[in-house]
């Protein structure tokens, strides 16, 4: 049987051929890259179905540059000379609009290298950080704010650990330098800065063989050539994911082919990535969605009905919240006199647009139809609602969340489908009338004492004066209605959360 979207006419969204597009388009990669690896990457290049260029002056660059799809910038045998071209490359590119793959080698081990790779982020024209764990930790902790507690990682040479947290240290440093972060290790996380997601694959004999980090960064570069018919339904954090899985998923199958060993791996590493196709790509999940807790902080709900039944207030008041801070908004359309059909969808199709203007996280109350037909990046839904499940097969990679109100409905609920998790009411509230009675702050830690280990945000009747016992019980944030809907100044009001929840941490 065909599941139908109500919102969609009948119309679905094209099958994913990303790798058949990006052999296709065959698209040029100007590889600025280290002396170690010059032949690896442009093996691998030609293997994945790119043309690779290798280039070391700006006056070759130049004539160069105008028929690139990508320039990929290695620091990995570093000179001061290369340091200026290095720039000068960055300059032509962005004349030309050609995206930039910056990969930090080695700046965890030496704060030279770390100097350089700052100097190039600050120029604001990267496209795409790809480093390790313990690489792309070292350019946080340098660009990000003190933190005796996030100084735990040690690496050494080229080579990282791998590191703690790393999932909300490339979602952070995303924000931070405004541009996707990739930060590989045992597994990989990719963030955009609204997203986050993680790719299990790959295999540890990868590391034995000089070149493989850094062939990723030429081969990130190359996938951006086929992003452009995706890019209404992935968002790039999603895609990088799938390039992601690419690299790992020929990694894990050379390895049943060549057994453990670098030699034989590196030979049937370049097979694989030459013969590896869409239908393996997209067989199973290869990459999941990952919610971090700073997502969740000032988490602002809300619908016409909670402004009036006015389409334009609502629009006003959530790009104020998104201006203030907030770090989801759920679009929750009930009850007498609210929109359906189009109506709903195109107030949803505009709410999309507010949010990603904010790197916001934008989640739909409920209508799992409305959620794939705008590609929201996540759906939540109650325990009356579709079974998770279900939710879950329907959209893909979308944040799922559920509510959870007491310990007998955590123990009955299939929370391995679900990322996160709204707990309730937390005080009386007259946004929902059919809520639930209030179940206080102390009912998150009863939840996770019961073995609840997803972030999650309390919700009802939440005031600025009543949130922090919710936060020092253990929730991610705090999920706001009224509070922000119906303040005299949302942006104010959301900053006033925002600085309660940063002080509360």
């Amino acid at each position: 049987m065909t599941y139908e979207n109500q919102y969609m006419n009948g119309q679905t969204w094209p099958e994913l051929n990303i790798l058949e597009i990006l052999r296709q388009r065959n698209p040029l990669v100007i590889c600025i890259t280290n002396d170690v690896v010059r032949t690896f990457t442009a093996n691998g290049l030609l293997a994945i179905g790119a043309s690779p260029v290798m280039s070391e002056c700006s006056e070759d660059l130049k004539d160069l540059i105008v028929h690139a799809s990508a320039l990929l910038i290695n620091i990995g045998t570093l000179t001061p000379d290369k340091v200026s071209y290095y720039k000068d490359a960055i300059a032509l590119a962005k004349k030309h609009e050609v995206p930039i793959v910056l990969d930090p080698v080695g700046c965890h081990a030496g704060a030279y290298r770390l100097s350089v790779v700052l100097d190039l982020i600050k120029t604001g024209n990267i496209s795409l950080l790809r480093g390790n764990q313990s690489e792309i930790k070292a350019i946080y902790d340098a660009l990000g704010p003190d933190d005796e507690d996030n100084n735990s990682t040690e690496g050494k040479g080229v080579d990282g650990a791998q590191v703690e947290d790393s999932a909300v240290i490339a979602y952070r440093l995303a924000r931070l330098i405004n541009c996707p972060v990739v930060a590989t290790g045992e597994e990989d996380y990719v963030s955009d800065g609204t997203r986050v997601f993680a790719v299990p694959h790959g295999h540890p004999i990868m590391t034995a063989v000089t070149g493989t980090g850094c062939l990723l960064g030429a081969v990130l570069a190359a996938f951006f050539s086929a992003y452009y018919p995706y890019k209404n339904r992935l968002s790039i954090g999603e895609f990088l994911a799938y390039a992601l899985a690419c690299y790992g998923l020929a990694g894990e199958s050379a390895v049943q082919v060549s057994g453990v060993k670098p030699g034989s791996f590196s030979v049937a590493f370049m097979d694989r990535l030459y013969t590896l196709d869409d239908a393996v790509l997209m067989s199973e999940n290869h990459i999941r969605p990952v919610v971090v807790p700073d997502q969740l902080e000032v988490y602002f709900i809300s619908g016409t009905q909670d402004v009036e039944l006015n389409e334009h207030r609502l629009l006003s008041i959530v790009e104020d919240a998104c201006r203030g801070g907030v770090t989801c908004f759920q679009f929750r359309e009930k009850g007498a006199g609210t929109l359906v059909g189009q109506q709903k969808l195109e107030l949803a199709q505009q709410l999309k647009q507010i949010c990603a203007k904010y790197n916001v996280l934008y989640v739909i109350n409920d209508d799992v139809d409305l959620a794939m037909a705008v590609n929201a990046d996540g759906v939540h839904v109650g325990q009356e609602d579709m079974r998770l499940e279900e939710v879950h097969n329907l959209v893909g990679h979308k944040v799922v969340g559920i509510s959870i109100h007491s310990v007998e409905e955590l123990h009955k609920t299939d929370i391995i489908y679900a990322d996160c998790v709204g707990v309730g009411p937390m005080y009386a509230t007259s946004s929902k009338p059919d809520a639930q009675e209030p179940c206080g702050p102390e009912r998150v830690a009863e939840l996770q004492a019961e073995g609840l280990t997803l972030p999650c945000v309390g919700i009802g009747g939440i005031t600025l004066d009543n949130a922090k016992p919710i936060l020092e019980a253990g929730a991610c944030g705090v999920a706001i209605i009224s509070a922000i809907a119906h303040a005299d100044n949302p942006y104010e009001a959301v900053q006033q959360f925002k600085h309660l929840v940063d002080s509360t941490k």
